[in-house]
């Protein structure tokens, strides 16, 4: 049983959620592809992953990692002057980092199709609530397995939690039934913190389709049952 090797050099994450203007996701997908990704890392960064975002036909989201927070300004200064990508009509960032020191992100190598569906399950949580938060998220999350799933990380927010905090379960999973074998799960964690008064807002839950050149994605080299780090959890 296999899965991505979990990436510890670009310990700050950034989860960048665009809305683009009507009509140029598409165009904005293929730049990421041909060269905007490679880009970003020949200044240093991490492209862990681009998306379209499903049930919002302008939203575009990318997942990019950087080794220090000062990096985290000086690459993302730089990307913005050399890229001249299309102007997003909103942005919204969350800073994150791994929870543990083995749930960072797990990247396979850049990709040359896309495959599968990237999830990312969003918890924003209530000021001072996060520590309790992160105990009850993980044992829900410890029931996110089966076949054709993979936990690809879980996050947490970087820096100062007292406003804006928020918690990120990650997984890839082969396909659409897959994704609709787990929502039951995810329906019930969602609505279990919902209900403890240790969440600022509802859950979200975005389903994200890779683009060509993601690391992200479903590739059956990495195909495992249940998540090592989850299989782990629920047999305790």
């Amino acid at each position: 049983m296999t899965s991505p090797k979990q990436n510890d050099d670009f310990p700050v994450i950034e989860l960048r959620r665009y809305t683009m203007a009507p009509g140029a996701r598409d165009g904005i997908a293929r730049r990421f592809d041909d060269t905007l990704a490679h880009a970003f890392q020949h200044l240093g960064g991490m492209a862990f992953g681009h998306f379209c975002e499903r049930g919002r036909p302008d939203g575009f989201a990318w997942l990019r990692g950087f080794r220090t927070r000062a990096a985290c300004a000086r690459i993302g200064r730089a990307f913005d002057q050399q890229a001249h990508a299309a102007v997003p009509a909103r942005t919204e960032v969350l800073l994150l980092r791994p929870l543990h020191p083995d749930t960072g992100i797990a990247p396979l190598p850049m990709g040359g199709d896309a495959q599968g569906i990237v999830v990312a399950q969003l918890f924003h949580v209530a000021p001072g609530r996060m520590d309790a938060c992160e105990r009850a998220a993980e044992r829900c999350f410890a029931a996110y397995h089966g076949s054709g799933v993979i936990e690809a990380g879980i996050l947490t927010t970087l820096g100062e939690r007292a406003a804006g905090a928020a918690l990120v379960w990650l997984g890839i999973l082969c396909d659409d039934a897959a994704l609709a074998a787990l929502r039951p799960a995810f329906d019930a964690a969602a609505g279990e913190l919902a209900g403890t008064g240790l969440l600022a807002a509802p859950p979200e839950l975005l389903v994200l389709d890779p683009g060509r050149g993601s690391r992200l994605r479903w590739a059956s080299a990495a195909s495992v049952t249940a998540p090592a780090r989850s299989a782990t959890m629920a047999a305790a």
